[in-house]
């Protein structure tokens, strides 16, 4: 019978997934609204800030204790 991983190392592999998309996807999105509208860099650098404060926004909140307080 096969083992499941455990559930701590789902958790951080799941964590690091949201954080690498929560990063990199507005960044693309900017590179290609400044590909369409020859804006250079300035939706790419938009881009990069808004992921930045997505991914501190997930970070603090992934590091928030869980399950009801005393």
């Amino acid at each position: 019978m096969a083992t499941g991983r455990d559930p701590q190392e789902r958790r951080l592999w799941a964590v690091a997934m949201s954080a690498s998309s929560t990063l990199t996807g507005p960044a693309l999105v900017g590179v290609l609204i400044d590909w369409a509208l020859n804006s250079w860099p300035w939706c790419t650098v938009a881009g990069v800030l808004v992921g930045m404060g997505g991914l501190f926004v997930l970070l603090l909140r992934l590091s928030q204790p869980k399950g009801p307080t005393p």
